[in-house]
């Protein structure tokens, strides 16, 4: 059997092995409480949750605080903790997400050739709950997750802290997959990793990974050297 490219494959989790559905997990939790979403209320909403999203990513703010005022809004017109109904649309996400196409098929592919691991930007409880649900938590170790570990990527500390886990493995021997050019693949660049970008809508601008995939299938064949 031809020997694997790459010892590690490290994944992105949102858009990378999983779809996010956001629109989905709000539109059900909203009516789950009964708050009606009208279309200012839900420019208010959307508004607010981008600039503490950036606030959250600049170190201005933490899991919680972002998390809490994200829905004072909506649960203030209900007379319900914002911390329960954040907790509800986290729930929701687990319940709604599925794999993206071609996922399953290639982890199952790759996980007795190469050991896997994930670096995901998010918060422990979805994240560790979508994996929990589909039976995929022990096909990854590290699981390193910015809400646990206090920081996001693009830093070089979250990589590391990765490598860390991993034994400290040649970085040329780790492949660093996502659908982001600048956390997922900048990020990993920048500490050695070769990285290829899953870019299945094909997005044009610069990207200077180390491969570039449109369908996950592909990823087989980069890593395994067929």
């Amino acid at each position: 059997m031809k020997q694997a490219s790459y010892d590690w494959v490290l994944f992105d989790l949102d858009e990378t092995l999983l779809d996010f559905p956001v629109a989905k997990a709000l539109e059900r939790t909203l009516q789950i409480y009964g708050v009606t979403p009208t279309p200012p209320r839900m420019a208010a909403y959307h508004e607010l949750n981008h600039r503490l999203w950036q606030q959250y990513n600049s170190g201005e703010i933490d899991a919680t605080w972002l998390q809490q005022t994200r829905f004072s809004m909506f649960a203030e017109q209900v007379d319900v903790a914002p911390m329960a109904m954040n907790d509800t649309f986290l729930q929701q996400i687990i319940a709604l997400s599925v794999p993206l196409e071609g996922v399953e098929e290639t982890l199952l592919a790759l996980k007795s050739r190469v050991r896997m691991g994930i670096i995901t930007n998010g918060f422990s409880l979805p994240q560790r709950g979508r994996l929990d649900k589909l039976g995929w938590n022990e096909w990854f170790e590290p699981l390193v997750i910015s809400d646990e570990v206090q920081v996001t990527k693009p830093a070089a500390a979250i990589f590391q802290h990765a490598l860390d886990l991993m034994g400290q493995p040649s970085p040329a021997r780790v492949l660093m997959v996502g659908d982001n050019p600048k956390t997922d693949i900048a990020g990993a660049a920048a500490q050695g990793l070769a990285t290829c970008w899953y870019n299945p809508a094909r997005q044009q601008g610069p990207c200077e990974a180390t491969h570039e995939i449109h369908h996950f299938a592909h990823l087989s064949d980069i890593v395994l050297g067929r």
